[in-house]
């Protein structure tokens, strides 16, 4: 059982503590109780403390740039390390987050002091970022949004207390409708907890809508860390929709997460089977991952090439290209992916920091050199991080 400890706001283990070291490979939105929504980073460290182990889920807030840390209810043993790992694992990957090891047995004292540095998790939060006032006017649509739809729901209700006999089939189903509708706008305006409610008032009205099902997957699973629901939901939405792509694509997304491979690649499948759904290249890639992370690397390639075939500017599709081939060894096609990825994507800094990585690993230094420089250069301030990064390795490469 892993609980929120508020009196903690980092890592703090030294470099001889650690034994084991997680970070995730995605930052999806994440929303905690008392925060608002958030694209996060996450990292599990497992670190020797006294007799026993202690393993920390850390995330980071990459709006706030504040951590947020999960500790467990009591240290373990040598024995019961793994399994304590595994359930971090799990608990994480519920909200949402990829993660990979980082390999620290096999890491150099040199390269572990790099990792913890690189990482947020270890550093105490320096500053709380305040919302701009180009936000306000998002809100104040989003709120405008939720007038109208309680302007709806009030039209419906009147309408209900109009009949004689009650609310009919058609009634309750345009009532479920208002309060999905309801729901997803809370929802994006950072209110979770107001979408829940409405999607269950949806469900009560009429639990027959698809889409109603799939949204509460999606909470549950990347907002409320509800694994078990999340999955039931999807289920439910495919039930009323065998058709429905989206629910399929989320459902295989989940399971990719959570490490069902096999099961995630079925859903993609299911999702690319209808030849109308519009995000066809999200599921094809996705698919090639699934396929990959299940150790049939050819296929996955080829999946992932096909998608990029017909969609060329799926950032996503070419940095997962990109790794496969990395963590083949196959650096030249490594190379010629992650160019793809930065010239397609030249204003995203991991496109940059990938690229200059690999070249740094085949001693090309100042072609390295020039694209963490450019990596430096972009303006998205969800790359802050990235852009540090990109600085750190330029200073290691020194002056040209």
């Amino acid at each position: 059982m892993f609980n929120e400890d508020p009196a903690r706001t980092h890592v703090s283990a030294g470099r001889d503590m650690i034994v084991a070291l997680y970070e995730s490979t995605n930052q999806p939105l994440v929303q905690v109780p008392g925060k608002s929504a958030q694209a996060a980073q996450a990292a599990i460290v497992a670190s020797r403390l006294g007799r026993g182990y202690e393993i920390v889920i850390a995330l980071t807030f990459l709006e706030s740039a504040e951590n947020v840390l999960y500790t467990p209810d009591q240290l373990v043993d040598d024995a019961g390390l793994p399994e304590k790992i595994e359930e971090a694992l799990n608990f994480a990957e519920s909200m949402g987050f990829i993660l990979d090891s980082a390999g620290w047995a096999a890491l150099d004292g040199e390269r572990r002091d790099e990792l913890r540095l690189r990482l947020p998790a270890f550093r105490a939060p320096t500053h709380q970022k305040t919302v701009s006032r180009a936000s306000v006017p998002r809100q104040q649509d989003s709120l405008a949004a939720i007038a109208r739809l309680f302007a709806a729901f009030a039209v419906a209700l009147a309408a209900f207390a109009c009949s004689c006999s009650g609310p009919g089939a058609e009634q309750r189903r345009r009532g479920a409708e208002i309060h999905y509708d309801l729901g997803t706008t809370l929802l994006q305006n950072g209110d979770v907890q107001g979408a829940l409610k409405e999607y269950l008032q949806a469900n009560e009205d009429d639990d027959s809508l698809p889409q109603v099902h799939n949204a509460m997957g999606l909470l549950y699973a990347y907002s409320l860390a509800k694994p078990q629901e999340a999955e039931t939901e999807f289920k439910k939405a495919i039930e009323l929709d065998k058709g429905f792509s989206e629910a399929h694509n989320n459902l295989g997304t989940f399971y990719l997460a959570r490490g069902r491979y096999a099961d995630a690649a079925r859903e993609f499948e299911l999702a690319l089977s209808n030849d109308l759904y519009r995000e066809r290249v999200v599921a094809e890639t996705n698919l090639g991952w699934a396929l990959y992370k299940s150790g049939q690397a050819d296929k996955g390639v080829q999946r992932i090439k096909g998608a990029l075939a017909v969609n060329p500017r799926y950032c996503l599709g070419w940095r997962q290209l990109g790794t496969i081939h990395s963590e083949q060894g196959n650096l030249g096609k490594a190379a010629e992916a992650f160019q793809s990825y930065a010239a397609t994507c030249p204003d995203t800094a991991d496109a940059h920091l990938q690229l200059g990585k690999l070249f740094a690993r085949q001693g090309k230094a100042s072609d390295a050199r020039a694209e963490f420089e450019k990596c430096g250069k972009t303006a998205d301030a969800r790359d802050e991080r990235i852009r540090a990064e990109c600085q750190r390795l330029l200073n290691e490469l020194g002056p040209s």
